[in-house]
């Protein structure tokens, strides 16, 4: 089989079809690309019928037939035929009939849309090739043709014009009390002009970034006795140039080939069962995690090969076994960021919250060991539920062409993609022992990054989410302003006080902080709910003895919970990469409030561990 995939390898690399495409780009296409087995005398394409599917010659050769002209044409190993019918309805022009046996690759024109949604680069040079050949033939094609792309996100929904006309009115009457008489008080000032901008992140009448500046810029103004270079103190800390380093790496990582390699091998050689098949995409996800630090990077790399083992399984769509393998994949990608300390931007966020002692002490080793009892019982309490909630019976084995034509483009790996490799695990590494040495991990992360863009000869600035790194810059800001006004001892003292009327004690703390980040969470996206909650109740954690780290890992387990779609833009992206088709809203909802049930569990299971561990 090795010769039959380099053979197919050779033909895709060598039409000029996928000429503006790298290899990585090329084995993501070659998962859209069908064998088909043909014998002599057979039709592959019928004069006058509607066209549907583009054809490469693999092998054999085949002759076009056009009407009363008979033969017009012999095509032969590399050529393709149908083009058209990617971009335009109209009738084939001629019948293609086999002369000997062969192989084509089929790319149907419903898997060249997919590939729309998920790789716009790929499907852009794919669908310009197409246009600019068709012009040469003198064909009429409309320019828009050369600038197909569809993005990957699935957008959130847009607020209603009256939400937006009522959260900015109540954002201004916030904000204007801030500045008034009434707001005496420095904290006072402080909290209105947060709670202005909490009701901006929730009715989004402007962007998120304009909040986040605008955040900063009010509170120079109503602070006036802050330096105002102390109000932007966040982007100039080491945690700010940590996260920046981590995303750009994530970048490099992600263009490399190496993710889509190690996905590729790990279900390639997982047993078709279908149980196999759902550990391996929650595994995958997970061992993906330290890797590739975004969590919609992630969900863009697995949701599309689970549809792909969805569809050599021969599954329907959202049937119990494809809403198996489709949310598996969501779930080993998406919600364990709380496993690593790098998980996520938002999990070095939650980390940069801490008091400097306890950032100290929870290196990345030590946040790791924390963790994974949890990440244990949430990974075995997702894979039961997931079986119990979508019953199915056994399924037949999959093909194996596609992964293997994939892994043949990839070839080898390349020197680049073995830079980048030694330089990810020699960073790890460095997270595990720098605390030994006084090494801040930010500083590790950042000789990391730059040793990738000397290995890769690219910038990977413009690849970055710079929107993120605002935020992050001003969520450090805004944590060093509640510090320099005391906002934390009085929140924690005040919050452990009327815990303790409660009866509530520290391991109770923990559960309510779960049971919190779900209701917020309802109404507010990843990043800002984490954000609020972390500045609300890291503090309350140190106020009733326990670690600020338990705050924040209920936080985090739960920080991703996806009961709102609308609130989850990562799920959403799941979901976008597979056009909905492995599992419905309804299916992705019942195994959220499952999800959100098995993490509470987990948190309240493991906080025996965590005594033992000195963190309660």
């Amino acid at each position: 089989m090795k010769d039959v995939d380099e053979e197919r390898s050779a033909r895709l690399r060598s039409v000029d079809l996928t000429s503006g495409l790298d290899r990585v780009a090329l084995a993501r296409l070659a998962a859209y690309m069908e064998p088909v087995a043909v014998r002599a005398g057979d039709t592959i394409i019928t004069e006058g019928e509607t066209g549907d599917a583009l054809y490469i010659v693999v092998r054999g050769t085949f002759g076009a037939f056009a009407g009363a002209e008979g033969r017009v044409n012999t095509i032969g190993p590399g050529h393709y035929v149908g083009e058209l019918a990617l971009l335009v309805d109209e009738p084939r022009s001629a019948t293609i009939r086999a002369d000997t046996d062969g192989e084509v690759l089929r790319l149907d024109r419903e898997r060249f849309t997919e590939l729309l949604g998920r790789d716009a680069a790929a499907a852009r040079a794919v669908a310009t090739t197409l246009a600019r050949r068709l012009r040469r033939r003198g064909g009429a094609m409309p320019d828009e043709a050369e600038a197909v792309a569809v993005p990957l996100r699935t957008a959130r929904p847009e607020r209603h014009a009256v939400t937006k006309a009522v959260g900015l009115i109540v954002a201004l009457a916030l904000a204007g009390a801030a500045f008034s008489p009434l707001a005496e008080l420095a904290q006072w000032r402080f909290a209105l002009l947060l709670f202005a901008a909490v009701v901006l992140w929730l009715t989004e009448p402007v962007p998120n970034v304009v909040v986040s500046l605008g955040l900063l810029a009010t509170l120079v103004l109503a602070l006036p006795f802050i330096p105002a270079g102390a109000v932007l103190h966040g982007f100039a800390t080491l945690n700010w140039v940590f996260v920046l380093s981590v995303l750009g790496i994530a970048a490099a990582v992600a263009r490399s080939g190496l993710l889509l390699r190690l996905g590729l091998l790990l279900i390639e050689r997982v047993p078709a069962a279908l149980g196999w098949q759902s550990t391996a995409f929650l595994l995958t996800g997970i061992v993906l995690t330290p890797l590739l630090p975004l969590a919609m990077a992630r969900a863009a790399i697995t949701a599309p090969l689970a549809e792909g083992v969805a569809d050599t399984l021969k599954l329907p769509e959202r049937s119990p076994a494809s809403a198996t393998l489709g949310l598996s994949a969501w779930v080993g990608s998406g919600p364990f960021i709380f496993l690593f300390m790098n998980g996520s931007p938002v999990c070095l966020m939650a980390w940069s919250l801490m008091p400097l002692k306890d950032q100290i002490e929870f290196t990345w080793l030590q946040w790791f060991i924390s963790a994974a009892p949890l990440a244990a019982i949430v990974a075995a309490g997702s894979y039961l539920a997931m079986r119990l909630l979508f019953r199915s019976g056994p399924v037949a084995a999959p093909s194996r062409d596609p992964l293997r034509l994939q892994r043949a483009i990839l070839g080898p790996m390349s020197r680049r993609e073995l830079a980048i490799l030694a330089i990810v695990a020699l960073m790890l590494a460095g997270w595990v022992i720098g605390p030994r040495f006084l090494w801040q991990p930010g500083l590790i992360a950042l000789i990391a990054f730059i040793a990738v863009m000397v290995a890769t000869g690219v910038s990977q600035l413009k690849d970055l989410d710079w929107e993120y790194l605002v935020f992050f810059g001003v969520a450090l800001s805004v944590a060093d302003i509640a510090d320099g006004l005391s906002l934390d001892k009085i929140v924690g003292e005040s919050a452990a006080g009327f815990l303790a009327t409660l009866g509530l004690g520290g391991a109770a703390f923990v559960i309510l902080a779960g049971v919190l980040t779900i209701v917020v969470k309802s109404f507010l996206a990843a990043d800002q709910a984490i954000l609020l909650l972390s500045l609300a109740l890291i503090p309350v954690a140190t106020a009733v003895h326990i670690s600020p780290w338990l705050g924040a890992v209920a936080i985090l387990a739960l920080g991703l919970s996806w009961h709102i779609p609308a609130q989850s833009p990562e799920y959403l992206v799941a979901y976008g990469a597979t056009h909905g088709r492995l599992y419905s809203y309804a299916q992705g909802r019942r195994m959220a409030l499952a999800y959100e049930a098995i993490a509470l569990a987990g948190l309240a299971l493991c906080l025996p561990y965590w005594h033992l561990l000195g963190l309660i």
